[in-house]
């Protein structure tokens, strides 16, 4: 079988892997539902401000090594079982720190904030890994593991918050019982993936150096990660902003709408990244100049309808948005603001496929959204709480939009 057909996706191979996808995002809102009703108000929203806080830690094991998998290993041959011996190491050994860190505050103080925010880096690290070797299964051409680990895992996510509620379980049991089932998941996504082909004779002769290959992955990994960790590091920054205000209270309602807002991009990025092992076998560099034009085409919509948003957003918060616990209006907000995260994310998402000028711009871009999205966060979020957290998000795709516009 050719690598092209390895990755051909038909109808029902696309089904079949956002059916899992989707199972895992609904069974995760279930769980934050039934978590609502088991915990007082205090313990969820400690809960929400630790894994709002540290959630962006997934992507930061999660995408730029996914992503680089997905674009190297299909195009690779002597060489894949180097670089897929490289991404395992990560999936095996990234967690143990964080877990043997967050295993020895349950022990000393078991219901302390340090220890919840210990499980929390513990048990995000620990999913973006899984999230990791679920991606090198699909670069390999395996593509029901997928389906069954995000099935699994918002099973076992259901499972557990039914166990808070029964059980009584607080934040710390919680997040806890969520390290182990990732862990007991990522061992078995362990199994079938080359652990590197060192000990064969005929592949120490193939290929670049490993020291020269080592290279190659670790630049692509950075440079092909900065644009979602940064992303994901902007929601982390306004959860801790929020934190530290008088509208603290309002954590636990931004958390359950970046849960919702978690969703729909899910869907755009899981999209991106089913299809980005074709487009990295296809793209050429004869079609870089044409793939460029269209980025900076989106990157400039992207500019007005987002100069929109903040126009009218803003509007809204000084109207007397600012400081509401409506869900509704939160929900508004940042449905209202998707089409221009979405945008930015596309061109983006065909820039940073077209080599490594590409790839070093929208690192540049994203680093550039985070500092002005984090200062408007700090001027806005005192003033207007949870409401001001989405309007300073909505700084995203204008900043990105316009960094990538000019850099085209």
């Amino acid at each position: 079988m050719t690598a092209a057909a390895s990755h051909s996706i038909g109808p029902r191979r696309l089904l079949t892997l956002l059916g899992g996808r989707a199972t895992f995002r609904l069974l995760l809102y279930g769980s934050a539902g039934v978590l609502v009703a088991a915990w007082s108000r205090e313990d969820f929203n400690a809960y929400a401000a630790a894994v709002g806080a540290v959630g962006w830690l997934c992507m930061v094991v999660q995408s730029g090594p996914e992503k680089a998998a997905l674009t190297l290993i299909p195009r690779a041959r002597r060489t894949r079982d180097h670089i897929t011996g490289m991404l395992r190491a990560v999936v095996a050994r990234g967690p143990l720190p964080f877990t043997a860190a967050a295993v020895a505050g349950l022990v000393l103080a078991p219901h302390s904030t340090v220890t919840i925010y210990l499980l929390a880096v513990a048990y995000y690290v620990s999913l973006g890994c899984g999230m990791l070797g679920v991606a090198l299964h699909r670069a390999l051409g395996r593509y029901t593991r997928d389906t069954a680990h995000f099935s699994l895992l918002g099973l076992g996510m259901i499972g557990m918050a039914g166990l808070a509620f029964t059980s009584h379980l607080r934040p710390a049991g919680y997040l806890a019982g969520l390290l182990v089932l990732v862990t007991v998941l990522n061992l078995a996504l362990l199994r079938g993936l080359p652990a590197g082909a060192r000990d064969r004779p005929e592949a120490r002769t193939a290929g670049p150096p490993r020291r020269t290959l080592r290279g190659i992955v670790a630049g692509t990994v950075m440079l092909m990660g900065a644009v979602d960790v940064m992303g994901n590091a902007m929601v982390g920054t306004l959860f801790v902003e929020l934190s530290l205000t008088s509208h603290a209270d309002q954590s636990g309602d931004f958390y359950m709408m970046i849960l919702v807002w978690g969703f729909a991009t899910s869907v755009i990025y899981t999209l991106q990244r089913i299809y980005q092992p074709r487009l990295a076998l296809r793209t050429g560099s004869s079609g870089a100049g044409q793939v460029r034009e269209l980025a900076r085409r989106v990157a400039l919509l992207s500019v007005w309808i987002g100069g929109a948003w903040l126009v009218v957003a803003g509007t809204a918060l000084a109207g007397g948005l600012a400081g509401t616990r409506s869900l509704v209006a939160l929900g508004g907000l940042l449905a209202s603001l998707l089409p221009v995260n979405a945008l930015a994310g596309f061109a983006v998402f065909l820039l940073e496929n077209t080599g490594k000028a590409g790839l070093r711009a929208c690192a540049k871009a994203v680093v550039m959204s985070w500092a002005v999205v984090a200062v408007l966060g700090a001027l806005v979020i005192p003033f207007a709480g949870a409401a001001g957290a989405v309007y300073a998000l909505g700084a995203q795709g204008f900043v990105l939009g316009t960094m990538l516009g000019r850099r085209m």
